[in-house]
């Protein structure tokens, strides 16, 4: 079960939003919290109420001053928080935090709720788990959270002090705080959507009733169509058995064409590799041509092998055994790469000792600074701090100085060298020095510290003594002045509460305020007994028999209102069935009478209807039209035949068609790629563009143009690079010749050429002649210059380098010659007879098109004379069911009026009746009211004598204990004054003894202060000098240990190291770049070698080349003949024969098909117009519409019945709820009131909710309290006076919360005493002590209690101690207002002792 634990409060109101949060724990059974108006106890009310529902305290809608004042603290914004640690109804411990935001404009405030966080610990895992949730969230979970309802916690368990009094507020108020409270509208709207759905659903009901009985009508129709529908489709399946018959006949043959074209398919393939075969053949004849033309004279296949022209490729490839150039190039080459690697590597290697190098001279220049450095703070060490040493430095008598000799510091550094270096012997002298002034620094720190230690314990000694004497006497005063505070406070009550001496209480006023009450309590009891209270009761009941049995003669009577009512309702029935028909034909007439025009064009205008039986003409008619519609159907259905026979041969002339531009467009790809930028078309067109221009410019003949076959060309390439050869001759090889054949012509006497002898001188001497012209190359035609040999080999290689190009690419240039000769023979075929044919197929389409619109056209119309037709029928049928209803439902209401009505009268008598007896049952209400008021008359005097008499009872009592109380404070007020005479002279001595002490402890302090400022400026002088002693020490140490390190390191032998590494590695650079240098001109001499070999390769590649084609060539006349072999074998001839019979059957298996395809199609359009019958919306799905509706109907019946008994059930499960709830409270508030309550002039009182005289639950209720004086009610409203408001509402806050917290037993009463008198309160205290003590054992019930009256708390305890069974609280909570670091006063939370309460 639920209960609150500690509550921490931040900022809220007068609570502080800087200092620490205040807290307090709730304790079990009863927290008291005790304050000062305005100290801030009502804010613990209000921040349990926001923090469970978020709501805010009455007057703060916006927030603004529920959170501490900006203005206040000097702030632009003040943050608030309120946390509640609570158990949950389910025993887990949570705590939910909420925070707040107030934030200053320029005029005016603005509040802001923050997010909330809920904490808990996960059962499962036992970690803690932090939930944020929104402010609207948060005020829905935590009270489902502690099990109680939103309202009973604002207005019931937190209820704040201004709205306490709630119960006793106007009707509209208090109307909503107890519906909220009872949760009554929600379960009134649920009754009003209860009877709302039942109304509905009812009507529902009514309008599936009629649509019901149209359906069955509807249904017993579809089933005659589906009778007719299995028919049809018992003839469609035999009419199918036939065609699968004959279809399996088709498949048959079928198989045997297929088996004869797939022979067919093989010879064709078998023609068409022949073909390709053939194609490749001649293609390989002419490249094999043309390369045989290329090579000319440098043909080697008849000398040598294929495998010999392999090995001389290998032999000038291969770098180990046939070219030995190439060998020492490559190993000129590696040598090279092998020194240019070992130059990379040095320089390497050289550019990281240079960068080594740079880092040491770097360290070497900043030793060189730490040195300077160190002497130069040296330097400012011994000038600051004066440093004196002893000089180890041993010097000449030139010098001027000796061994042992004592010097200042700025001496022993003249003494130094110009690099700054010092020794070791005088580094240790200066670092002795500077220890021996750093124990000197100390030494007088610690002197100066014990001495200002002693000083000030001596002073604090003397002001330790005079405060002991200052603080006796404030004591001994405070005890006195309160004394003196207690002494007054005593005799001012005393004062107030004594009577004037006019209003003083004699004892003749006593004696005669008890004899009236006696004679007041003699009339009470006269009335009481007065016999007409008792001839009023037994009136009454004689006049509620009589009620009974007029509401037993209403009860018949309104039934058999009802039995007559609904036979009215049966013949209004039967009049609207009988208009519904007679509409109903009429529009039958008008629709048939705008059909006419229609059924005259179809030659059906002689239908005739009658009122008593429409439906039989219309059916005839109805059949008419189907037959006619189903002809129509036939014939759209041949034309479409038609139209699909045309269409067919239309794409077979347009599949041809496409077949041909298909071809045409592949030719075109393939041309396009062949023809492509950088294919062997283009190439070989370029090659020969570049021969005519190189022609014209060299030879200048047209032997060569752009339209010359590639063969040719090649041809004329051999030829011209034959020529261009035999120019390459070297001069000095035809001297050599020429010089041979002279000798031969001297020593043979005869010409060495064509051998003819020589007779004479002169001739010898011509051919001699002859020899010396050829041998002048100035003269000589045999001789060739360089110019003339460097144009022949330029033009050799262009030619071979055209040649290659055309004889790699020349298969390309023929396959693109045949493709382009191809497209020309398909344009040919496309623009041919195709399209003729075409067009004729288009026109004969066109005929068959407009013939089939026609038919289509006649069918529309005769579908929309069928759709008209059968609306016709339709209609005619509902009238004609109708007419059956209306004879049905007569002969019905005939038999009802004689088998259920007894009684003679009729329906405007029987109402009659009930309204005479209804007049008599008002008549018999209004004498019950008038003998009701007449006894109320009579209580009323009774009760007014009753309180008169308590009146007087409780005056004499009262003026009996003031006339005591007179007497004593008399007596009282002589011993206080005496008291406050005592006080004041102790006081007078006190205020001498304290004046003297006051002042010699203000002087002392003032000489501890002056005193304490003086060492504390010479400490920090000292304390200064230690700093910068040690900071310089410190430095000193640091560079040393720089100077050190570099020392030890050797940094200098590194660095010769390096320079040697160095000048070894520019040697060896060096060294390798001549090596280098030298080797260039062998390596471009072997490059030079290697290039000749390159054109014999090429020669051998041709060869090879050739080969390869002629083997080729030979491979593919081998398959040809192997082909032409296999093709005279495959039987084509017996094939076409079987191909012929088998398609010859299957025509005639075919039209057997489509004759009973036919038939079936009749069949088929008789099914379908079925099928459409059923599919039109009054026969689709008929059956499950007409069970659905069935079911529909069935459900809604059983809903309204359903709705009917949970109306009744939940308005009586609301009556005894209320009625419970009411009787439970008021029986809690009269057990309270008895106990509380110590007037006499009220008896009790109680809630009246209104409910006491309906039978029925009310749909809202007007709740009021009465209170009981005597045997009469009155409203408390406006009667009572404000103490017994306060304790009314405390006493129903009670009542409620006993009745509805049943998972959360916890109560806050703030201010509860507010209004109430001594006898009151002291009811009030014993009240919550018996509650306290009889909840005790309920482990989560705490009542909070927050109160500034300390007797109501006092007598609470005195309660309290008198109870048992329980243990009474450990302490209580005192809010106080105190002082905080700003100077302003905060609310603060204080837990104190129970036992000083």
């Amino acid at each position: 079960m639920a209960s609150i634990a500690k509550l921490s409060i931040r900022g809220v109101r007068s609570f502080s939003p800087e200092d620490e949060e205040q807290v307090i724990g709730f304790c079990f059974p009863l927290t008291i919290i005790v304050g000062a108006n305005g100290c801030g106890k009502t804010t613990i009310i209000e921040s349990l109420k926001y923090a469970v529902t978020g709501s805010l305290p009455p007057g703060n809608k916006s927030g603004q001053s529920f959170v501490h004042d900006p203005k206040s603290i000097g702030q632009t914004n003040v943050k608030a928080a309120i946390k509640l640690r609570f158990t949950a109804r389910t025993g887990a411990s949570m705590i939910v935090m909420r925070c707040m935001e107030v934030t200053q404009k320029k005029s005016s405030q603005s509040f802001k709720a923050l997010d909330g966080t809920i904490r808990m610990m996960d059962p499962n895992t036992g970690e803690r788990v932090v939930m944020s949730h929104k402010c609207t969230e948060l005020d829905k979970t935590i009270p489902s959270l502690m099990g109680v309802s939103k309202p009973i916690l604002e207005h019931v368990v937190f209820c704040h002090q201004e709205d306490s009094s709630w119960p006793l507020q106007e009707g509209a108020v208090l109307k909503k705080r107890f519906d909220d409270i009872f949760d009554s509208t929600r379960y009134a709207k649920a009754l009003v959507a209860i009877k709302d759905s039942r109304k509905s659903y009812f009507s529902d009901m009514k309008d599936m009733k009629a649509e019901l009985e149209g359906l069955n009508s509807h249904k017993h129709a579809a089933n005659g169509f589906k009778n007719e529908l299995e028919a049809t489709k018992d003839n469609i399946s035999a009419v199918d058995d036939e065609i699968q018959k004959f279809e399996a006949n088709v498949v048959e043959e079928e198989e045997k064409a297929a088996e004869a074209r797939a022979v067919l398919v093989q010879v064709q393939e078998f023609s068409e590799r022949l073909t390709f075969k053939q194609g490749d053949l001649e293609k390989e004849d002419a490249v094999l041509e043309q390369v045989q033309k290329s090579l000319g004279e440098k043909d080697m296949t008849q000398t040598h092998s294929y495998e010999e022209l392999k090995q001389m490729l290998r032999e000038l490839d291969d770098a180990h055994h046939g070219n030995q150039a190439s060998r020492d190039l490559q190993e000129k080459e590696a040598e090279g790469r092998s020194i240019q690697s070992t130059l990379e590597r040095l320089r390497r290697k050289t550019n990281e000792l240079n960068s080594v190098r740079g880092k040491l001279d770097a360290e070497q220049e900043a030793h060189t600074a730490t040195l300077r450095t160190r002497f130069t703070l040296m330097e400012e060490i011994h000038r600051r701090h004066k440093i004196e040493i002893e000089c180890g430095i041993t010097q000449d008598d030139d010098d001027g100085l000796t061994q042992g000799t004592t010097t200042t510091l700025s001496t022993f550094l003249t003494a130094s060298t110009n690099d700054y270096t010092i020794t070791t012997e005088d580094m240790s002298a200066f670092t002795k020095a500077l220890d021996d002034r750093e124990k000197d620094i100390m030494r007088r720190v610690d002197e100066a510290r014990r001495r200002h230690r002693d000083e000030d314990d001596t002073i604090q000694k003397e002001i330790s003594d005079l405060q002991a004497k200052k603080s006796a006497v404030v004591i001994d005063r405070k005890r006195n002045e309160a004394a003196k505070d207690e002494a007054r406070r005593e005799l001012q009550n005393i004062s107030t509460q004594s009577s004037s001496a006019y209003n003083r209480v004699k004892k003749s006023d006593v004696d005669e305020a008890k004899r009236a009450a006696v004679e007041l309590a003699k009339s009470r009891d006269e009335m009481n007994n007065d016999p007409r209270r008792e001839e009023i009761t037994r009136d009454i009941r004689v006049q509620e028999d009589r009620l009974k049995t007029i509401s037993v003669k209403i009860e018949q009577d309104t039934n058999l209102r009802n039995q007559l009512r609904e036979l009215s309702d049966e013949q209004n029935e039967i009049d609207m069935l009988e208009k519904q028909v007679a509409q109903e034909y009429e529009i039958l007439e008008e629709k048939l009478r705008d059909a006419s025009y229609l059924l005259q064009t179809h030659h059906e205008s002689h239908v005739k209807i009658t009122p008593d039986d429409p439906v039989i003409p219309l059916e005839h008619l109805l059949d008419n039209i189907r037959n006619k519609k189903l002809n129509a159907d036939d014939d759209v259905t041949r034309c479409n035949d038609s139209v699909a026979e045309v269409m067919k041969k239309q794409s077979e002339k347009k599949a041809l068609q496409g077949s041909y531009q298909q071809r045409m467009a592949q030719l075109t790809q393939k041309k396009n790629i062949l023809n492509r930028p950088e294919g062997g078309v283009n190439k070989i067109n370029s090659v020969i563009r570049a021969i005519v221009r190189y022609d014209k410019d060299t030879i200048d003949h047209d032997r060569i143009n752009d339209n010359t076959n590639p063969s040719e060309v090649l041809t004329y390439l051999g030829e011209q690079i034959k020529d261009y050869s035999s120019i390459d001759i070297k001069p000095e090889a035809i001297k050599r010749v020429l010089k041979r054949l002279k000798k031969m012509a001297q020593a043979n006497m005869e010409c060495p050429c064509c051998a003819r002898a020589f007779l004479e001188n002169d001739e010898i001497n011509a051919f001699q002649s002859r020899i010396l012209e050829l041998s002048d190359e100035s003269v000589s035609e045999l001789m060739v210059t360089q110019d003339g040999v460097a144009t022949a080999r330029d033009a050799i290689e262009r030619y071979e380098k055209w040649r290659k190009t055309i004889s790699e690419n020349i298969h390309e240039h023929i396959e693109f010659t045949r493709i382009v000769a191809e497209i020309k023979e398909t344009e040919a075929l496309l623009a041919g007879e195709g399209q003729a044919e075409l067009k004729e197929v288009e026109a004969e389409l066109k005929l068959e098109e407009e013939k089939l619109a026609d038919k289509r056209e006649m069918s529309n119309e005769l579908q929309g004379l069928l759709q008209t037709v059968t609306s016709l029928h339709e209609t005619g049928t509902r009238v004609w069911e109708k007419r059956g209803q209306v004879k049905e439902k007569k002969e019905k209401l005939e038999l009802q009026s004689f088998a259920k009505i007894d009684d003679p009268r009729n329906l405007k008598t029987v109402e009659g009746d009930l309204a005479t007896a209804s007049s008599e049952k008002e008549a018999a209400y209004t004498q019950i009211n008038h003998l009701n008021n007449e006894q109320k008359t009579l209580n009323e005097k009774i009760s007014r004598v009753t309180n008169q008499a308590s009146a007087a009872e409780r005056t004499a009592r009262e003026k009996e204990e003031a006339y005591n109380r007179d007497q004593l404070s008399s007596k009282r007020k002589d011993e206080l004054n005496n008291l406050l005479q005592k006080y004041n002279a102790e006081e007078k001595d006190l205020e001498k003894r304290f004046a003297p002490i006051r002042k010699s402890l203000m002087q002392k302090e003032s000489d501890r202060t002056r005193m304490r400022d003086t060492n504390s400026h010479e400490a920090n002088a000292l304390a200064e000098e230690m700093k910068h002693f040690d900071k310089d020490y410190e430095r000193l140490r640091e560079i040393n240990d720089r100077v050190d390190f570099f020392v030890k390191s050797r940094k200098s032998e590194e660095m010769q190291e390096i320079a040697r590494k160095l000048t070894h590695n520019s040697e060896s650079i060096r060294s390798e770049e001549e090596r280098l240098k030298s080797m260039k001109p062998e390596i471009e001499r072997l490059k030079k070698e290697v290039e000749d070999s390159d054109r014999q390769k090429g020669i051998i590649n041709q060869n090879l080349d050739l080969l390869k084609h002629r083997r080729k060539v030979d491979k593919l006349e081998e398959e040809i003949k192997q082909l032409t072999r296999e093709h005279h074998g495959m039987g084509g001839k017996e094939a076409s024969r079987k191909a012929k019979s088998a398609q010859q059957a299957i025509a005639d298996l075919k039209e057997k098909i489509a004759t009973q395809r036919g038939m079936r199609e009749g069949l088929a359009g008789q099914r379908r117009v079925l099928k459409r019958k059923l599919n039109e919306e009054e026969y689709k799905d008929v059956e499950k519409r007409h069970r659905a509706k069935m079911i529909d109907y069935e459900t809604t019946n059983l809903v309204v019945q359903d709705l009917d008994k949970y109306y009744d059930a939940l308005d009586k499960a609301l009556l005894r709820f209320h009625g419970i709830k009411i009787g439970e409270i008021n029986k809690i508030i009269r057990e309270l009131w008895t106990l509380t309550y110590k007037g006499q002039d009220i008896t009790s009182i109680q809630i009246v909710s209104g409910q006491e005289s309906s039978a029925r639950a009310n749909r809202s209720y007007n709740y009021r309290i009465v209170m009981e004086k005597g045997n009469s009610q009155m409203d408390m409203r406006g009667r009572c006076s404000a103490g017994q408001r306060v304790l009314a509402s405390i006493v129903i806050r009670l009542a409620l919360a006993e009745t509805f917290c049943l998972n959360c037993g916890v109560m806050a009463l703030d201010e509860p005493t507010t209004n109430l008198d001594h006898e009151n309160k002291k009811g009030l205290a014993i009240a919550l002590a018996q509650i306290i003590a009889s909840r005790a054992a309920q482990s989560n019930f705490q009542l909070v209690v927050i109160t500034h009256d300390e007797d109501f708390v006092s007598m609470m305890k005195n309660e309290l101690s008198s109870q048992t069974g329980f243990t009474m609280p450990e302490r209580y909570y005192q809010v106080s207002r105190e002082e905080g670091h700003d100077g302003k006063f905060y609310s603060k939370i204080s837990a104190v002792d129970w036992d000083e309460l």
